[in-house]
């Protein structure tokens, strides 16, 4: 009879798994913290590490790479974005007021839109398809009517360019006036 594989020690009552997936969580939410405040180049394993309280083993243990963590980092912005866009669309104008909640979800973290909109490095196979993910996403908020592939991607390339501009203005126009500039856009063509 085989021997019982032993279960990694439980520390406070929570298994290593448990502890694991914390830490793990803890490292994510801290690159979305620093990439927020110094940009994508500044973050560090060290820096990372420091915001969350961890050493570099659990980084290592959790992450091959600063780039892996990124990818989980840009995954947590889009769910927290949706999370915080969701109870703010009305669904008798679902278009105009997801635009307006997306807007101004950006505009309440603006380190989080720069990095993940305007300084976003997509040029690694893990992050493209996470940034597809997302297009996903928010294709069925803004392009729901649209029938083509390239329909879906003017309407969101618009909306995110848009977006872009805005940010790197500082936010200048009010949110009212960048959904009036951009809901034309969500219109798919005849």
């Amino acid at each position: 009879m085989p021997a019982k594989i032993q279960e990694k020690r439980r520390y406070s009552g929570q298994s290593f798994e448990d502890r694991q997936a914390e830490r793990r969580a803890k490292l994510v939410r801290a690159t979305l913290e620093v990439a927020g405040r110094v940009g994508p180049e500044g973050v560090t394993v060290a820096a990372i590490c420091a915001e969350a309280g961890l050493t570099a083993r659990y980084f290592y243990e959790s992450f091959q790479s600063r780039e892996a963590i990124f990818v989980e980092a840009y995954r947590l912005a889009q769910d927290e974005l949706l999370g915080e866009m969701t109870p703010n669309i009305d669904s008798k104008d679902a278009i105009r007021s997801g635009l307006t909640a997306l807007y101004r979800a950006l505009a309440a973290h603006p380190g989080q839109a720069r990095v993940f909109l305007v300084d976003l490095d997509d040029s690694d196979p893990l992050m493209k398809a996470a940034s597809r993910e997302g297009a996903a996403k928010f294709a069925k908020l803004f392009a729901p009517n649209a029938t083509k592939a390239l329909e879906v991607a003017g309407i969101l390339g618009a909306i995110i360019q848009i977006a872009k501009r805005w940010i790197d203005s500082g936010f200048e126009e009010p949110v009212e006036e960048v959904v009036a500039i951009a809901l034309p856009f969500t219109k798919p063509k005849a």
